[in-house]
């Protein structure tokens, strides 16, 4: 199906896959899960653990300051992402929108669902231009675990469990649907020889680009970690003995077994001789986060799990440390190394990025909000310190306009200058009254243009 659905939109597409110089470069889209802004040494904050490959990344690439994801929660984010515009658009807002049957849908297929079909994700418009494309992990997109990928390994939802089930199959994994839920805090494996999952997703990975290194390619990478469930290795136990909880200690491990595969990924690159023709882009999906607390020990403290650095809040918020994220995008030769980037930019950014750098043209129907970056990391244009990029779900969001920004929940508003206050602390909605109201008109008529959520919330009784 995914094949006669890659070659139906080639045939109906004419789009331009010759880049100026040279030969197209390969992708690879490398995305967290749950990374909090301030824990990659890079960002200057915790630290909690050496995160030696994150840093290579932005050492050897562009470190974004102010790059954020479209949405504070995993689903929506992968949407924005993967479609290079705003989810809402096509009635996405929150979790529930991507993954719940929906009235419309009720027997979703790749080729009929939620995503209207001239809506091209990233990897569809690539594949048309002649790229393979493979997708290794957490994907939150309709028809789970099907994919509109050439290739898939390791396709999750919410999430997945660490270690494998004694019968060896990985509860989320690959259509294994939660039956054990993700409950278990585990040092692992339990049994020996067994694969820890961030490092299958690795070994997948890294397989994909061994075989397709004579060709383009697009590889989408999402590890699940460090999400929920707390579940790592005990030969990293002292790695992080230094660290001062048992759930903080599960994370740094988590974090670790991250690092190294990205670590893995970036050696492959470089083995098969590809590493300066291909771009690597990394981020995280939303912000840090409480962990679940199932099966949670009495005697352990509810904490943050990672950190937002000098950001406030956290994961399911629209303060900065729900949205501003780890953002780096590297390409040797072509991007100036160690360079660090101080406007906005947004996820939505990376299909149009991809597009230019390989020399394809979107088709017409797929609409695109993000802007291509390349001559603004060049120095060619400017900008994109005065943008607007909007937020919400449901009946809270926010919205940035150069440094204003302004944060809903409900009826209530707050105006913050991010300049002077990145942390959010002094609300100056009533200092600035016309700045507050422009947003405020501004953010609502947006919305206003956006159609209905997808899975509206129960009505309360």
């Amino acid at each position: 199906m995914k094949h006669a659905l890659k070659a139906l939109v080639a045939a109906c597409l004419t789009l331009l896959a010759s880049p100026a110089t040279g030969e197209r470069p390969n992708i690879v889209l490398i995305y967290a899960d749950d990374m909090g802004y301030g824990d990659a040494g890079c960002y200057g904050n915790t630290n909690l653990v050496p995160m030696p490959n994150i840093d290579r990344l932005a050492a050897q690439g562009v470190r974004f300051t102010e790059g954020y994801v479209t949405a504070p929660g995993c689903g929506p984010s992968r949407y924005g992402l993967l479609l290079g515009a705003y989810q809402q658009r096509f009635g996405v807002q929150g979790n529930r929108d991507t993954w719940n049957d929906i009235p419309a849908f009720p027997n979703e297929t790749l080729a009929n669902n939620r995503i209207p079909a001239g809506q091209l994700l990233v990897n569809q418009t690539f594949g048309a231009a002649g790229y393979a494309t493979g997708m290794v992990g957490k994907s939150n997109m309709p028809c789970y675990p099907q994919t509109t990928f050439d290739e898939t390994w390791s396709v999750m939802t919410f999430g997945g469990n660490y270690f494998p089930h004694e019968t060896g199959y990985y509860d989320g994994v690959d259509g294994e649907r939660h039956t054990q839920g993700f409950k278990r805090i585990l040092w692992g494996p339990e049994r020996p020889g067994e694969e820890y999952l961030t490092d299958r997703l690795g070994r997948q990975a890294v397989d994909f680009i061994e075989r397709h290194a004579h060709e383009p390619f697009l590889l989408y990478l999402a590890f699940n970690a460090p999400h929920s469930p707390l579940q790592a290795k005990t030969a990293y136990q002292p790695r992080v003995a230094h660290l001062k909880s048992e759930a903080t200690k599960f994370y740094g491990a988590m974090m670790i077994s991250m690092d190294e595969n990205i670590g893995r990924v970036m050696d492959a690159l470089h083995r098969m001789g590809i590493d300066d023709n291909t771009i690597v882009a990394f981020a995280s999906d939303n912000g840090p986060t409480y962990a679940y607390r199932v099966d949670w020990p009495d005697q352990w403290p509810r904490e943050m799990l990672g950190s937002a650095g000098p950001l406030r809040a956290h994961k399911g918020t629209f303060y900065e440390g729900g949205i501003r994220v780890p953002y780096i995008l590297r390409w040797p030769g072509k991007l100036t190394a160690g360079q660090v980037f101080d406007a906005p930019v947004s996820t939505m950014d990376l299909y149009p990025t991809f597009c230019a750098a390989a020399g394809i043209q979107p088709p017409a129907t797929t609409q695109l909000d993000g802007v291509n970056l390349l001559p603004h990391l060049a120095g060619q244009a400017t900008g994109l310190a005065d943008r607007t990029l909007y937020w919400w779900w449901y009946d809270q969001g926010s919205m940035r306009r150069g440094p204003w920004k302004i944060v809903s929940k409900g009826q209530q508003r707050e105006l913050f200058n991010l300049k002077d206050d990145v942390g959010e602390t002094t609300d100056l909605a009533k200092h600035h009254p016309q700045v507050f109201q422009e947003l405020t008109q501004a953010y609502d008529a947006f919305r206003a243009q956006m159609p209905p959520v997808l899975y509206p919330r129960p009505s309360k009784k």
